[in-house]
């Protein structure tokens, strides 16, 4: 009781209550998704009536309400979740809700009122977080249950993407929107340390790294990608043309978060061209693998002169051999890769090789007499630059050869 009148009173004019609170909460709490005439607003006021009933019930009865009493609070939320609702402006909306309930509930109190209130404050508290709980729980559910249904969407279609089937099709089934283009990239993730450690299984280690870079591209792209990933890596389709910064961003931001270092190949592509895209991608990682690029993001202007060297021919095997005449000097061939990886720099490469500068210079003249290319002239390190790739690339070919054979 407050003020001689059960404490109820205030809140007995459903409608008019109502009004007031829905008009409260789509000024203050939730303006964009509560605008007049909008369903959302409909359901909002369902719902505040419905709490409204419920307070009246605890205030009149002590009664804090059942699990069954709020079932309709838990159907709700769900139906906001899967709406696109955001919980933050659900929650406000209860908790705003439950105050100025209260508020039209004490101030009508006097003097004398005060153990009533104490009483029926305590049991308000308690109708707070029951109702907080309930909504909360009905809405997360419900999003795991879009993120499932997403999950297995998004499967279908980049697995139709991949393999050139009809992904239009499959899109509109799933409700997943299709763009006109993709950036395609090929991800590789290194192990993460924790793996080697004899007390963890490896695995275990392995998966939560996985999930680590999927919230973090979930939460970057907002969930407008597709991915097909595994421990090691795999395809990640970006909708548009992501250029490679961007890219590069991206792939940072996940290193951080995973604690794994990630390397990265991308290639534009429209729906058809996604699978041509998807092989040259990898093509091009393989690649980055292979020669012992640093980590980082490539594209094909990265990479071009070492991918079409990749495709065996005569012109390979002509590039191969021009280094042959060094098979008896292998510091040669070692102070030539040292000094192209270094920018052509004498000093730094000495540095590396711990030997005299004069003796670099030493070292590429004799690679230019023994070769007839000159490493200090633009034309000859054109030359010997392909010919240290394309003898890499064969002697790994000739390696594949002898494994397939084994």
């Amino acid at each position: 009781m407050v003020d001689g009148k059960p404490a109820s009173v205030p809140l007995r004019d459903l409608p008019a209550v109502a009004r007031k609170l829905v008009a409260h909460f789509a000024d203050n709490v939730a303006p964009c998704s509560l605008r007049p005439g909008e369903s959302l607003r409909g359901d909002v006021t369902e719902v505040t009536v419905r709490c409204l009933r419920i307070a009246i019930h605890l205030l009149d009865s002590g009664e804090l309400p059942s699990d069954a009493d709020l079932a309709d609070l838990r159907s709700s939320a769900a139906q906001w979740a899967r709406a696109g609702f955001r919980l933050e402006y659900m929650l406000r909306i209860y908790h705003e809700g439950i105050r100025l309930g209260w508020e039209l509930v004490s101030d009508r109190a006097r003097e004398g009122d005060v153990m009533s209130v104490a009483d029926a404050s305590r049991l308000w508290m308690a109708l707070l977080e029951r109702v907080t709980v309930t909504a909360t729980t009905g809405f997360v559910s419900e999003l795991e249950v879009i993120r499932r249904e997403r999950d297995v969407a998004a499967q279908e279609l980049i697995a139709a993407l991949l393999s050139g089937q009809d992904a239009a099709s499959v899109a509109r089934r799933s409700g997943l929107e299709l763009a006109d283009g993709y950036t395609v990239l090929a991800v590789s993730l290194a192990r993460h340390p924790d793996e080697r450690n004899p007390h963890v299984r490896p695995e275990v280690v392995a998966r939560r790294t996985l999930r680590r870079v999927e919230v973090e591209l979930e939460a970057i792209c907002d969930g407008k990608h597709l991915a097909l990933l595994g421990p090691e890596g795999g395809t990640v389709l970006l909708a548009g043309a992501s250029t490679s910064p961007v890219v590069d961003d991206l792939r940072r931001r996940i290193e951080t978060v995973a604690g794994v270092s990630v390397t990265v190949a991308l290639v534009h592509a429209s729906v058809p061209e996604v699978p041509a895209a998807a092989k040259q991608a990898h093509e091009l990682l393989d690649l980055v693998r292979l020669l012992g690029r640093p980590v980082g993001t490539y594209g094909m202007h990265d990479l071009a002169l070492e991918y079409q060297l990749t495709r065996p021919g005569p012109a390979r095997q002509y590039l191969a051999r021009v280094l042959d005449p060094l098979d008896d000097s292998p510091e040669l061939v070692e102070t030539l890769e040292t000094h192209i990886s270094h920018d052509l720099s004498r000093q730094l490469t000495a540095r590396t090789l711990h030997v005299h500068a004069n003796t670099v210079d030493y070292r590429l003249k004799r690679v230019a007499q023994l070769t007839g290319f000159d490493p200090t002239r633009p034309s000859g390190l054109r030359q010997l630059q392909a010919a240290l790739i394309a003898r890499r690339l064969e002697g790994l070919g000739a390696d594949r050869e002898f494994l397939a054979a084994q």
